[in-house]
């Protein structure tokens, strides 16, 4: 390339983007199948991919170790050459808000992108469940997936319009850690489970806030049950008992939150929301809402070192 006078540096690549999940609307076990049950937020991962010569990708952060691995399983499956990846997210580490998903799913998307072609739903999932048990937040709106696997186990229907108010109440949890150490689900629980997901095709398929949050219930319920030592659960679950408030939390992690319709939220319920979660004085508050609308999922950029970005999207 013959450089002008005026003319500068420029850099292409692709950029890719993926929501987190507010935990899991249900988390269970069935016919010896570890599943879960998505509800995408609109915090997300986004990663700009520049294709390089050799077969390696090189990451920034570098700690963003999985995303790195998901980039080179990209490139290997589209047969072209690695590069540099970067990452940006707004997801906490560790708080069962899928984090580690959306860095896979984004970086897999930016590479697709970079090179012009489109990885499936399917080869992401299976590509992301190589790496560690993943979320399905490659799939649009509520979705059943089996979390060991990387597969579709049933679309559940489109995520409605929503408010969660939560709390991420302290520590880390590692996924992997915590599916290695997973005990059985007991045949009363499954049982439970299923008639969670029963509710909630019913409620999603009619966009019904209250129901939606009636099947998280039922989940948190039988994560309580397993779990009687999590105090911030049973006191969440105490608030919602007395206030008549659908539930949503992360069963790997630690948030925990209030699902709400935005007609619900447009009444004060929120502050009220916040104020009692607030006073358990257990970690950070914050409100979610959901990925409701089709939004761009990635695209390419193209970019001088002294000037801003240009940008083309495509929506998922």
């Amino acid at each position: 390339m013959t450089l002008g006078v005026n003319a500068h540096p420029r850099i292409a690549g692709g950029w890719g983007y993926a929501p987190g999940t507010f935990g899991e609307l249900i988390q269970g076990e069935w016919l010896q199948v570890p599943f879960l049950v998505t509800l995408p937020i609109r915090w997300g991962a986004r990663a700009r991919f520049v294709p390089g010569a050799g077969p390696r990708v090189e990451v920034f952060p570098a700690y963003r170790h999985k995303a790195r691995l998901a980039a080179e399983l990209a490139c290997r499956a589209l047969g072209r050459p690695g590069g540099a990846l970067a990452l940006s997210s707004v997801l906490p580490l560790g708080k069962g808000l899928a984090s580690s998903s959306a860095d896979v799913v984004a970086a897999m998307r930016a590479v697709a992108a970079a090179y012009g072609a489109r990885l499936t739903p399917a080869q992401m999932a299976d590509m992301a469940a190589r790496i560690e048990p993943s979320d399905g937040v490659m799939y649009p709106g509520i979705v059943a997936f089996d979390v060991m696997r990387g597969r579709l186990l049933e679309k559940l229907g489109p995520a409605p319009r929503a408010l969660i108010v939560g709390i991420l109440g302290p520590g880390r949890v590692n996924t992997v850690a915590h599916h290695q150490v997973r005990a059985p689900y007991t045949v009363s629980q499954q049982r439970r489970l299923m008639e969670a997901i029963a509710h909630l095709r019913m409620a999603a398929a009619a966009g019904d806030c209250e129901g939606i949050g009636r099947a998280g219930r039922i989940s948190a319920d039988v994560e309580l049950e397993r779990s009687p030592a999590d105090g911030l659960l049973a006191d969440v679950l105490t608030i919602a008992d007395r206030e008549k408030w659908g539930v949503v939390i992360a069963h790997s992690g630690t948030a925990r939150g209030f699902l709400f319709s935005p007609e619900a939220a447009a009444n004060g319920v929120v502050r009220r929301a916040e104020t009692l979660l607030a006073g358990l004085n257990r970690g950070p508050i914050n409100r979610f809402w959901t990925w409701s609308a089709s939004i761009p999922v990635g695209g390419v950029f193209s970019e001088s070192l002294e000037s801003n970005a240009e940008e083309t999207f495509y929506s998922g």
